[in-house]
């Protein structure tokens, strides 16, 4: 009985479809960040933002007001 307890379950479908869509969406993110070194120093620096920012939410919130000014002053 123990033995049966210890033995990995199969991925179901749904996960399965699950990780071939975020592997999917990682390698479009290495792509577009231009290498694996690129994407990882991205995602480092999002993560402090978002941490620096209070969550993710607020960080969001802080991106629409640089984007408001972007557009206010035509950088």
């Amino acid at each position: 009985m123990a033995k049966r307890a210890a033995e990995p379950k199969p991925a179901t479908p749904q996960a399965e479809d699950r990780f071939i869509e975020l592997m999917l969406v990682a390698a479009d993110f290495v792509k577009n960040c231009g290498g694996l070194s690129e994407a990882k120093k991205a995602l480092a620096d999002a993560g402090q933002f978002i941490k620096q920012a209070g969550g993710v939410s607020n960080a969001e919130k802080a991106l629409g007001v640089l984007e408001s000014l972007k557009d206010k002053i035509g950088a």
